[in-house]
């Protein structure tokens, strides 16, 4: 019977330590160089583009993990046909089909509006923090979740409206292996995520209190990515390749507090709110990445974190919002809604303290 009281008593022990832990959040930032030798690839702040007589293939890896998709813009006056089979994804030399003959179920939910923040995003006008979930295939076959791109107002206009009625429809798309792109429009090609966890090395500080980098040549870059693009124009037959190459050119580990912004989200217009549209009682926030960090475009990131009782940095700036579920939006900790979290909390502790103290009588 002790036995058994030392087993609950450890146990109760080891919650309470736990509770006196802090989880801490750091965002890891890959910026990029191309490995082009002619002046069709360029670079520009939030901008990164390679362009030829035929085409502009545009590129913004800034999401977390990279992505390597492209938009494909047909500048001639005849149609662009883009050979997937004959396209490929190169990571560190190694080749990944981007037409895989793959078969996807699309759903549609219609009168539905639901919070579409994940992630960090930058703070311009095109947020990059909201989108709508669409499945993307990592270097290893697996397949990760990713945030499309889209103007960061109207997502959150969206995001904020409640959830009301619901008809959901679902179709199934089979990939193409030819892609054709009309006469001066564009098509945007999805192929994989560039890495799916951070990177790690003796000589980058893992958990900074502030940040730490370090520095790639071409020579020794740990990540080395290319798309290979095949496609013909019009009728005729003859293959053109494009092969647009990059490195990492260094990689800077981010406390939480050095590298986000908290930014409230805007009300919706009247034009824009649902019928039954009900305001928050409280103010929602979006972590942003702060526009000074790095080119966005030719830039990705990582996110990872740690609980440990060890004091890391000053986590003041994280601790002063509080996650809110009903929202997916951050909310201040002093608010109404984050003070039912406390109260649990505090229950909980009470709870295992009263078992600890009737273990012990007993």
């Amino acid at each position: 019977m002790k036995k058994n009281n030392y087993i609950i008593f450890a146990s109760v022990l080891c919650v309470l330590l736990a509770s006196c832990s802090n989880t801490y959040q750091f965002c890891q930032v890959y910026e990029t160089k191309s490995l082009n030798q002619d002046d069709h690839l360029r670079a520009g702040k939030n901008e990164l583009r390679y362009e030829n007589s035929h085409c502009i293939i545009r590129y913004n890896f800034w999401s977390n993990g990279g992505t390597a998709d492209f938009e494909f813009y047909n500048k001639t006056d005849e149609i662009i046909y883009i050979d997937l089979a004959k396209s490929f994804f190169v990571l560190n030399g190694e080749a990944f089909d981007i037409y895989r003959n793959r078969e996807w179920s699309q759903g549609s939910i219609v009168g539905v509006a639901s919070s579409m923040s994940y992630g960090y995003g930058a703070s311009r006008s095109a947020a990059l923090s909201v989108g709508l979930i669409e499945p993307s295939l990592t270097s290893n076959g697996m397949v990760a979740t990713k945030a499309t791109k889209v103007a960061g107002k109207s997502a959150n206009i969206a995001s904020m409206n409640a959830v009301t009625r619901s008809e959901s429809s679902t179709v199934t798309i089979k990939e193409k292996q030819i892609i054709a792109v009309p006469p001066h429009s564009k098509k945007y090609i999805k192929t994989y995520s560039i890495t799916t966890s951070p990177f790690l090395s003796c000589d980058l500080q893992r958990y900074p209190s502030q940040n730490a980098k370090l520095n790639f040549s071409a020579e020794n870059s740990p990540y080395h990515f290319s798309d290979i693009i095949t496609y013909t124009i019009g009728d005729n037959s003859q293959h053109i390749t494009i092969n647009n190459e990059f490195y990492v050119s260094s990689v800077t580990n981010y406390a939480e507090p050095e590298i986000v912004v908290m930014k409230q989200r805007e009300e919706p217009c009247e034009n824009m709110k649902q019928p039954d549209y009900i305001r928050p009682e409280y103010e929602l926030f979006d972590k942003y990445i702060r526009d000074n960090i790095c080119d966005f475009s030719s830039s990705f990131y990582k996110t990872y974190s740690v609980t440990s009782q060890k004091k890391l940095y000053d986590n003041n700036s994280s601790s002063s919002y509080i996650y809110n579920t009903q929202h997916q939006a951050y909310i201040k900790s002093g608010s109404k809604a984050s003070k039912g979290g406390v109260f649990a909390g505090v229950m909980i502790v009470g709870a295992l303290i009263v078992v600890l103290i009737s273990t012990i009588i007993n």
